[in-house]
């Protein structure tokens, strides 16, 4: 075994290239997840507090009275209320400067306690001065003696001098727009306490106390418990600093969750590469293995022999992987978090696994070959040509259809726009099972497309194209065990290029069919979670030419019905606004708001809900409305699913409006007239219809742009699967290379016979991945959009780009291949065995 490996070492390269990237891949997801982990653990770590009070819901409540009152609690030392307030900065461009924290919560109040760290200058004392978040004072370009503006609430604004920069340490988990428990953000300005109070707000969102020495913080919660309302969070500082550290291993997880799956793409695609490598070594070392076998070898030992080189390929894979990994955490960090300074940290875990997988990947995808090499009878010494018994390749074929029919049945079972959670998990599983029996029946498809290729294009198409796919189709297996890593990895790129293409069409017709032409829209510019308020909606109201005006507030809320409980997101809305600035189609009953709910049609058959039944929405930890539902529209998941009216919302609710809609008697002159009064207002961002519809298709884009480059690697790793197979076939094919070469072909005959068998396979892998690709994105839409099976768009574009990279990959792959088989001496090959 070891001589064999040394022996081949461009082969065993190339293999180490299969299982080293699909280690990377993994390593490097665990190296990124377990760094922001770490480096948010340390961040949110605070010791200086015993206790927090903060205010229930999303108003802030708690005044200096209360303040005062629980600092003179037995066993307090300090307390310190912590103002937040609605704060932005505009850059020097005269935009809004992004930050993740919302513009509700970016303001709050200097405290020289462990809040904050200064990283350059000094506090603010007075008015005029300011503290800005380092990160996104660099964001902005900002540096202390800067003068700034500062966005406020009701479009009030101030220019301060900026004296210090400063890192935030959090106390709690991060703030969730949607949810009551006690939680901090990340402020982006903090001024003086006394300044604060002018241009923020007089009362506190928490108070924080300081136990005195001695004092238990069990104790001091339990009398600030009995100091507030039952309804105020009230949590010790241990509890909240468990409750961040809680947040970040969540966190991780979900990272983890989101790139390991990648990760394991790319392994697959490793491994469909592997396996081939390890079924063509074991043919081409038959009459070697059968010789062993006739001096004594018992079977156990060829067998072991084959899975013992797995292990030591998986090794050395697993080795270069996993430095590879290592290497490239940082690049990947930088790319997520570029705004962020992250501790990077490696953890033994993390090598382990990548140890762990190269090994396990490796053996796995050769055991079947070592398997067959040990069956080789010693009488195959006497033979030069491997053959494939006719019954497993019948068996395969039953096999493949099978899965196929039971794929087809599955998905058309499930296949009712309408059909519950487990149906649509149904479908998808036969997607996947469709996908299996399609690549069973690759050799099949390889036989049946192939060879009648050749003899279309073997008569016109000179000798390099009939010698190239006479290779190509001389050995179906193993040119579709190379052609399906390609599969794979292009099929992944056209399921999810048809889910991003129907995803964007959905939007596109979504937003049209239920937001008039004729209305202006009005949005928080800061985007993500971040809300205009009743100052924009007032002033709105008064400019000329604007008669209809009405804000959507949209929140994820709990819902209880008859069936169970669950969470959906709903907008509590004007009235008047489903018959105005917004034109939904209801298909049953009415959209009047003031007698109840209205539900989109395929959120009541997915809970089982129909006109007069009634439903419960639990707003925040207060406010719970009961209604029933009055009418019903057609619409897609994409958008709020449930409308209510506002007046039944809480009043925090109230006051963070999502999105605007205006519209008058001339919408033209109502969307001029919004203009010139937003005009000095760069926290306000004005659009209309079409502006929604590409904002919608810029998210969508954005964050399918990261799963092509992370299929993109299992696409690269495929590719090295055709030039390891052209490789192994040159050195298979060394005496008929020598033959070809002795009776006139010369080297670029042969260079363009193995260019052309690289594209056919390559294109071949391509054309299946298209093929079972687009179909798994049909039920994939269905399944995550609620749409019609067969109301999918087909993403021609990419498919075009990806087979014409595809065709030049495979020309690129060639090259090295092509170069050592035009370079054989052809005496010696034809000397060869």
């Amino acid at each position: 075994m070891l001589r064999d490996l040394f022996a081949h070492k461009g082969r065993v390269v190339m293999t180490l290239v299969a299982i080293a990237l699909g280690v990377t891949a993994t390593v490097g997801s665990w190296v990124v997840s377990d760094s922001i982990a770490t480096t948010l653990a340390i961040r949110q770590t605070r010791d200086d507090v015993g206790v927090a009070v903060q205010s229930p819901g999303k108003e802030a409540v708690l005044t200096a009275r209360d303040r005062d009152r629980l600092a003179g609690l037995p066993g307090v030392a300090r307390a310190e209320g912590v103002t937040v307030g609605r704060a932005g900065i505009v850059g020097r461009d005269g935009k809004l400067v992004k930050a993740s924290t919302v513009l509700d919560r970016a303001g709050t109040n200097w405290s020289n306690d462990k809040r904050f760290t200064v990283d350059a200058g000094t506090a603010p004392v007075r008015q005029g001065q300011i503290a800005l978040n380092r990160t996104d004072a660099e964001t902005a370009g900002f540096t202390v003696g800067d003068t700034v503006r500062v966005l406020l609430s009701g479009g009030r604004s101030d220019r301060a001098k900026v004296t210090a920069l400063f890192t935030y340490h959090r106390l709690g988990p991060q703030a969730e727009p949607d949810s009551d428990k006690a939680s901090d953000a990340v402020p982006v300005v903090a001024y003086d306490t006394v300044t604060a109070e002018k241009t923020l707000g007089a009362r506190f969102h928490r108070i924080e106390l300081t136990a005195a020495p001695g004092t238990a913080p069990a104790v001091l919660e339990k009398a600030a418990r009995k100091a507030v309302p039952g309804d105020y969070p009230v949590e010790t500082g241990t509890a909240l600093a468990d409750a961040a550290s809680a947040q970040s291993a969540a966190e991780a997880q979900d990272l983890r969750l989101t790139m390991l799956p990648f990760a394991a793409v790319t392994l697959l695609v490793g491994m469909f590469v592997i396996a081939n490598t390890f079924i063509m070594l074991v043919g081409q070392r038959t009459r070697q293995v059968a010789l062993l076998r006739a001096v004594g070898a018992r079977r156990r030992q060829v067998r072991t022999g084959i899975v013992l080189e797995a292990v030591v390929l998986g090794l050395a894979g697993g080795t270069v992987g996993s430095l590879a990994g290592v290497a490239l955490g940082p690049v990947m960090i930088s790319v997520m978090r570029p705004d962020d300074k992250v501790d990077f940290t490696v953890s033994p875990f993390a090598i382990l696994l990548g140890y762990a997988v190269a090994v396990l990947v490796t053996v796995l995808a050769a055991y079947n070959s070592a398997r067959r090499a040990a069956a080789v009878p010693p009488v195959a010494a006497l033979r030069t040509d491997a053959v494939v018994p006719r019954e497993t390749t019948r068996r395969r074929n039953l096999l493949g259809l099978s899965l196929v029919i039971i794929a087809g049945v599955m998905v058309i079972a499930t296949a009712d726009p309408s059909s519950s959670n487990t149906a649509r998990i149904i479908g998808l599983v036969g997607a996947v099972v469709g996908v299996i029996g399609m690549i069973v029946l690759a050799p099949f498809f390889a036989a049946r497309i192939l060879h009648p290729l050749l003899r279309l294009l073997g008569v016109h198409g000179g000798p390099a194209v009939r010698l190239g796919l006479r290779n190509a189709a001389g050995d179906p297996r193993r040119t579709s065990g190379t052609a399906t890593a390609i599969t794979v990895g292009l099929g992944l790129v056209c399921a999810f290029a048809t889910l991003s293409a129907s995803f964007s069409g959905l939007i596109a017709s979504t937003t049209r069919a239920n937001v008039p032409v004729t209305t202006t829209v009005l949005q928080s510019a800061a985007g993500g979670e971040s809300t205009l308020t009743p100052a924009e909606a007032d002033k709105v109201k008064r400019l000329p030419g604007v008669s209809e005006v009405a804000g959507s507030r949209d929140v994820l809320a709990g819902l209880t019905y008859a069936g169970g409980r669950t969470e959906r997101r709903i907008s509590a809305i004007d009235p008047e606004a489903l018959s105005s600035v917004l034109t939904p189609d209801i298909t049953a009953g009415s959209a009047d708001l003031k007698r109840g709910v209205v539900i989109s049609q395929n959120q009541a058959d997915m809970l089982g809900l129909d006109m007069n039944d009634t439903i419960t929405l639990h707003l925040d930890a207060r406010t719970s409305v009961t209604q029933p539902v009055v009418g019903i529209y057609d619409a897609t998941e994409l958008q709020a699913s449930i409308f209510l009216d506002v007046a039944r919302a809480p009043e925090p609710l109230r006051k963070q409006i999502t999105t605007l809609y205006a519209s008058g008697p001339d919408p033209a002159q109502a969307r001029r007239s919004i203009e010139r009064a937003f005009r000095d207002r760069p926290d306000v961002a004005v659009t209309d219809r079409e502006g929604l519809v590409q904002q919608g298709l810029d998210q969508q884009r954005l964050a399918f742009t990261l799963m092509y480059a992370m299929f993109g690697v299992a696409i690269v790793i495929a590719v090295f699967g055709v030039v390891n197979t052209l490789v192994l076939s040159v050195m298979e094919r060394t005496r008929e290379i020598g033959v070809i070469r002795a009776v006139g072909a010369r080297r670029l005959l042969v260079r363009r016979t193995i260019r052309i068998e690289s594209i056919a396979i390559s294109l071949f892998g391509a054309l299946l991945g298209v093929v079972v690709g687009v179909p798994a994105g049909a039920v994939m839409q269905h399944a995550m959009f609620g749409q019609r099976l067969w109301d999918f768009t087909t993403p021609y574009t990419a498919i075009s780009l990806a087979l014409t990279g595809i065709a030049a990959a495979a020309v690129l792959a060639a090259i090295w291949p092509a170069r050592r088989a035009a370079g054989i001496n052809m005496l010696a090959a034809i000397a060869s065995e």
